[in-house]
This record gives structure tokens, sequence and C-alpha cells, in this order.
């Protein structure tokens, strides 16, 4: 028996079944050989690349109908569908177009596998590596009007950020919006904030993605994908400088150990800048007059990542991937503000602390896929491991702030740890039926919550206790949960196609945390007066999805779609007294999305165009609320509305000039629910009713207009000049509709010289100086703190590839 085990153990990684062969030219239009293209059949593990006479081939298919992707550099990529059939090779003269000539054509992951762009029936912006290059997108708030209805916000650091589309944002603790990078899944918002080098491409899903993707993807999915090796040798260096001190230097390489069978690569990152933000300690009870005049909201980054790919036979690869970041400040702005809108409009650059504070985050991201490709299915399985450790110091909130968990402020709390495990199959061909189905589990261990606040004197002689006294804070989380999720579609004549799905989703919380004054540390001593307490909290959710689609023709097609997004309950991390009627616990939040659309590609797939019509119905919204006298809690407490247009076009009308537009319109509306407020020094409790407001950080539309423009000097030397203008629309940072920031238009531009492999670019940001906000208080019943945003960037950046 323990024979024939090895035997079949032996024949499934090392044997592949007989099948027939691809194979054949890649020339450009002007019939020259292309060596070095890349040819992948979609949603299988094969793929090669042509030779110094621009041949290729791919053995042991089997029979069936693909889909094959062909780029290379320079060149616009191209997707053709072939048919093997048994006993009969397939040969292939395959032409490519410059990428000056023509668009490329997109493949997207939005079904959980690999798709033409044009033939998914969702709202996707994609952006290539070409394209990320082009409007220099270093982080995901210059997906801003990029991308239609994409806002961004952060709390001081990349790596405190709320992302919200078509309107659907985070008030809780959770994301609203799902961030994947290399399939994995960043639960918490705090694992956000990745570098943005090396990549492959990004695809932003608009709208509830529940179905597929699961919880948080309430607004939409964020999808990153960075580069992976391949049989061809690569690597690139690049260097850049800018004002507020900004430096960044990175460089990759990847490369074949052994020829079709074994791969590594590695990019790595290194960013330091000083900020732009001046600290005046006027009024602020400042001891150190030497912080005076200093500047805030500097930043180090430090990024790698490594992959190392293994294809013990063609039906099996392996890819081992480990990410690691560092993020830290010594003059930190993490979740610092300005005292309100009209200070932060009035001085934008000034900043008022007593202390400079200090932030650290350290995070990997460990991820093992194994991808056997059978006959008519790819079977996935994505097993992912991440670590987060944040730590800081002297945080002003106001008040200043510590973390801290067993031994002094400012220490680096216990890591945050998230199991993840996906198993998937999902069927490898163009059939006219077509599956998707797998099961999906988190557990999740954190002390992010762990904190001390250090109190005044006066404060801390009322309490008893001396001088330099902290109240110590804890909020540790234990949360695990399981999905089951499939989705068919079914072809059911030469032009229409159904598409139903449903996913499961049931989660399990528990929090063990203290009230206000129940432990206390004095002279580096802990005391605990009151035990810690402990609340769990189950949930569970449908996410359905149905949708129907009409091929006009072969390069145009249009859908309707109905799909569901949820975001997990969770539980109030604070003590309440017997007599208060608030839940520990809260439910989930669901949207549900109902969306029209319409892609086509013209003049040759020199333009493309993608609009969208939609409507989201917001259920059961998480937001904190007063449930008893002077006691705030998070409850489900109404509903809300949004709907809006999308607009995407890209054309080439000449050689060289590339055009692209997008344009969001988004109305919103909060429904049937009021919030109950208290004032403080009166205690007279309010009530006041949003209904009818605009959702908080929602501009009413968003535009961009981008062209950018490629001409040869001589065969070696090409100028690229390239420019954009961003229109974000008026919308208010606050529930209350107080906080007002009017539209503000964002213009930059990239000017350089490529010689050969060789880049010069001068780039600009934010050219005018447009100040706007970059955070406000989303309920101003709290305060009217915000954030303002960078004024103009600008640098030069150097790069060779090979």
């Amino acid at each position: 028996m323990k024979e024939i085990v090895c035997i079949l153990l032996g024949l499934f990684l090392f044997t592949d079944l007989q099948g027939q062969s691809i194979s054949g030219t890649v020339k450009s239009a002007n019939s020259n050989i292309i060596e070095g293209a890349t040819i992948t059949i979609l949603n299988t593990n094969k793929s090669t690349i042509t030779d110094k006479q621009g041949d290729f081939k791919i053995a042991n298919i089997l029979p069936g109908t693909y889909q094959l992707s062909i780029s290379a550099m320079g060149f616009a990529t191209k997707l053709i569908g072939t048919k093997v059939v048994a006993n009969k090779a397939i040969e292939l003269n395959i032409t490519l177009t410059e990428q000056n000539r023509q668009l490329s054509e997109a493949v997207v992951t939005a079904n959980k596998r690999e798709e033409d762009i044009m033939k998914v029936a969702t709202s996707i912006t994609s952006l290539s590596a070409k394209k990320i290059e082009d409007n220099r997108i270093w982080g995901l708030g210059d997906l801003a009007a990029l991308v239609p209805n994409y806002a961004y916000q952060e709390l001081g650091v990349a790596y405190e950020q709320i992302q919200s589309i078509r309107g659907i944002q985070a008030f809780s603790e959770n994301p609203a919006v799902s961030t994947y990078i290399d399939d994995v899944n960043n639960l918490d918002i705090l694992a956000n904030g990745s570098a943005l080098t090396d990549i492959e491409r990004i695809e932003v899903l608009r709208g509830p993605q529940g179905t597929l993707f699961g919880r948080n993807a309430m607004g939409g999915v964020v999808n990153i994908i960075t580069k992976k090796p391949t049989n061809k040798t690569s690597g690139f260096v690049e260097a850049g400088v800018g004002n507020q001190g900004l430096q960044r230097y990175s460089a990759g390489f990847k490369t074949p150990i052994v020829k079709d069978k074994l791969f590594f690569g590695f990019t790595g990152l290194f960013q330091t800048k000083d900020g732009f933000y001046i600290n005046d300690t006027t009024g602020t009870g400042a001891t150190d007059g030497s912080i005076n005049g200093k500047k805030l909201g500097g930043t180090k980054n430090l990024y790698g990542n490594l992959f190392l790919k293994w294809l013990p036979s063609s039906r099996l690869m392996l890819t081992l991937n480990i990410k690691g970041q560092r993020d830290w400040s010594n003059n930190s702005t993490y979740m610092v503000s300005q005292f309100n809108d009209s200070v932060g409009f009035a001085d934008p650059n000034k900043l008022n602390l007593g202390r400079i504070g200090q932030d650290q985050r350290n995070i990997f991201n460990n991820s093992l896929v194994a991808k056997y490709s059978g006959n008519n299915f790819t079977l996935t399985s994505i097993s992912a491991y991440q670590n987060i450790r944040m730590g800081y110091k002297d945080i002003y909130f106001p008040g200043y702030y510590s973390s801290f968990y067993d031994k002094k402020p400012g220490e680096l709390l216990p890591p945050q740890v998230v199991y993840s495990q996906e198993v998937r199959i999902n069927s490898n061909n163009d059939k006219r039926f077509q599956y998707t189905a797998g099961i999906y589990g988190f557990s999740q261990k954190s002390h992010g919550g762990d904190n001390v606040y250090e109190l005044s004197e006066s404060d801390a002689a009322a309490y008893g206790l001396a001088t330099g006294s902290y109240i110590i804070s804890r909020n540790d989380a234990k949360n695990y949960g399981l999905a089951g999720f499939g989705e068919l579609s079914y072809q059911l004549a030469d032009k229409f196609k159904a598409t139903v799905g449903l996913r499961y989703d049931y989660e399990n919380r528990q929090s063990t945390f203290n009230g206000f004054g129940d432990a206390v540390l004095v002279n580096g001593e802990v005391t605990n007066y009151v035990a810690d307490t402990t609340a769990k909290g189950t949930y569970s959710a449908f996410s359905p999805k149905l949708a129907l689609s009409y091929a006009v023709n072969d390069h145009a097609n249009v859908y309707a779609t109905y799909n569901r997004g949820f975001r997990a309950g969770g539980i109030n991390a604070q003590r309440f007294t017997t007599s208060t009627n608030a839940k520990q616990t809260f439910d989930p939040e669901y949207s549900d999305n109902f969306e029209i659309g319409y892609k086509t590609s013209l003049a040759q797939n020199k333009v493309s165009i993608a609009a969208s019509a939609f409507l989201i119905k917001w259920k059961d919204m998480q937001m904190s609320n007063i449930v008893s006298p002077f006691t705030y809690a998070l409850e489900n407490v109404g509903n809300s509305q949004s709907m809006g247009l999308e607009l995407e076009v890209s054309a080439i009308p000449v050689k060289g000039l590339q055009v692209d537009g997008s344009v969001g319109l988004n109305k919103t509306k909060y429904e049937d629910f009021e919030l109950t407020r208290v004032d403080y020094t009166t205690g007279v409790e309010t009530k006041t009713q949003v209904a009818g407001n605009s959702l908080s950080n929602t501009p009413g539309h968003t535009i961009y207009l981008g062209a950018q423009y490629e001409f040869g000097i001589t065969k070696k030397l090409k100028t690229v000049v390239h420019g954009d203008i961003r229109n974000i629309g008026k919308y208010y940072a606050d529930m209350q509709n107080s906080i007002k920031q009017p539209t503000y238009t964002l213009v930059n531009t990239r000017i350089g010289l490529n010689y050969n492999s060789y880049g010069l670019f001068f780039w600009g940001q934010n050219l005018t100086s447009e100040r706007y906000l970059l955070y406000g208080s989303a309920d101003s019943s709290f305060g009217r703190n915000v954030i303002m945003s960078s004024p103009s960037t600008y640098g030069v950046t150097l790069s060779a590839r090979f």
C-alpha cells in the first residue's frame, strides 16, 4: 500500500499528462522578431517566453478552449482565444502592436479567475504597471479621482487610512473597502499603507464584492498584484530626491534558478521625508522650548518583497512570498490634528504640540500559494500569516497617549497575528459553464487597544496619584471566522450569460478590556483596581450575487448586476453600568448594490469605454451613539443611500499620444435616523437629525483628465511628457454636514527621457499647492479636528532596467 501511495504522489508531482502543444512566433507589426515576449495561458500554470528567433512552445496542454495573454516590453498586451483538440498541434503567428499605437487588453481577477476585463460584469479600474509609473502612484492616496468615486483619508500616517468607494466608508473598527495584496486580505486597517513599488497592476472593484471577497468588501476591493519572477532575468535600480527632504531608493532582481522549474525574485525600497508641518508651542504648556518651530510629519519606510516560485511539474506551482515593511517617525503626526477646520484652512502647515511624539509600525506578510492545474479545473490554496507590531509615544489626542503592555510607555506592543487559509476550485477554460467555489477561514489576535494616558499634575492629584502617573487602557481581541462561497456562470446563448453566486460567513469575536481608571501605572508599577472584562459575540451573513450580461459583439458587453457586501459586527470594548441599556455587541452592516454597465473597445483597440450607473442601499450602519447618560457606544443606527454614474475612457488618437479620462458622479444621503449627543458642560442631551444630509467624505464628483505624449528623438532616445488634472467635488467631512471641503483641483506632471533601459524624469504633484482636508472629524459633535494636505511636491528620479 505504501508503495502505491508513493507512486501516485510521484505521478501527481513530477509527471505531466500528455497533451497537445501550442507553438508559434511573435513579431511586431513591421515583422521584426520580438525576443523575450511572455505567453501565458490564463488560469493555468503554463507560461513561456520567446527565444532569439521570436519562437515559443508550450507543451502538454489538454484539449479545451483557452485564453492566451501575450505581452512584451514596449508593446500593447494582446489576448487571443484558441481551441486545443486531441492529436492536433496548434501553431500561432502573433503580431503585437507598439503600445504608443494601441491600448493594451487587460486581464483582471475580479471573479478570482483570470479574465478579459471587457467580459467581466463588474465596474473595474485596472491600472497596468505602465499606468502606475506614468501617474507616479506611490500610495493608495494617488488613486483619488484617477479611479471614479474613490476617496482617501489619512490619520497622520499611511497605515491609518480610510478608503471610500461610492461613499461607502468606515465609521467603526473594520475597513469598508477590502485591500488584497497578492491574494492576501488585509483584515485590519493597521495592515494597510504598503509601499507601492514594482507593481504589476492594481485592480479597483467598485461596489460591494461580498460573494467572493467576504467581510469588509462593502464599498469594493483594491487588489494589488506585484511582479513575479519568470524565465527571463530582469532587474531595476531607481533613485529619487525631492523637496520636503524626500529620498527614495528601490531595486529589484528576478531570475530563473532552473529554467521552467525554479524562480527567485526580490524587491526592496527605502524612503525618507521630513514632513511639512511646523510646530507652534503657543498655549501648549510645553516645557521644552527647543521644539518650537520644529518640523513634524517626517517618515521613514523600509520595505522588502521576496518571491520563490517552484514548478515541480507543469501542473503544480508553489509560490512562497515574504513581505516585510517598517514605518517609523521621530517627529510623528500619528493621530495628530489641528483644532478645527477654520484653523486648518487659515494656517495649514501649523500644528500645536507640547511634545513631539514617535511612532513605529512593523509588518510581515508571508504566504504560500499552491496552484494545481487539472483537466478543466484549477485548484488553489492560499495559506497566509501576518504579524503586525506597533508602538507610539507622546501622541497628542488630546492629552498624551503612549502604547503600553507591561514594561514602559512607548514600547512595541505584542504582535497582532493573523492566520488565514483559502482553498478554491475554478474552471480553467472558456466552456459554456464556468464556476468558482471555495472555503475561507481566519484567526486574528491583537493587542492594538493597549495604551496609557498620562495624567496632568492636577488630574493626578485629584486621583491621589503621583505626578507622572498614567491611566492604563486595555483592549485585547481574539477573532476567528469561516466562510464558504460559490459562483456559477452559464452561457444561455451565444451572446447571453447568467451568473449566480452565494457566500455564507460566520465570525466569532472576543474582546478583553477594562474601564477608565480600572488600572494605573505609577512609578513603573501597575495597579489593577478592577479585573478586566471579557465580552463575546457571534455574527453571520449571506452575500448573494446575480448578474446578466449580453455580448453586443466581440468587443462590447452590456451587463446588469446585483450583489451584496457586509462588514462584520463587533464588541463595544468598554464597561457599562447595570442600569445602562447599551448592548455590549453590535451587528453587521450591509450594502446592496444594483448596477448596469457597458464596456467596449473600438477602432482596433485604440479606444476603450466603460460606463456604469449604480444604486447602493447601505443598511444597519455602525455608528457611535449615546446609550445612557454620558455613555457612548457603537450601535446599528440607520440606513443610507448612494447613487451615481461612472465613465472611463482611454484613447490613442495619434501615434505616441494617449488620453485618459474618468468621471464619477455620486449623490448620497443618510436616511431615517438621528444622533443622540450630550453637552458635557450642561449635561443636556440633544438629538440631531441627519436624515437628508450627504454622506460624509463623499465628493459629489471626481474628474480625471490625463494625457501622455511619447516621441523618439533618436532610435534609442525617447521623450515622455505626462500631465493630468484631477477635480474633486465639494463634500462634508462630518455627518452633520458642517465641516465643508470646497471643490478643489490638483495638477500633476511627469516629464523625462528614456535612453534604452535608462530613465531620467522630473515630476511634480499638486503643482498649484491646493490645500484641502486630508482628514476631518466624521462626527463634529465630538470636535472639528482636521488634518490638512501637503503643499506641492516635486523631484527627480533616475532609473536603470535590464
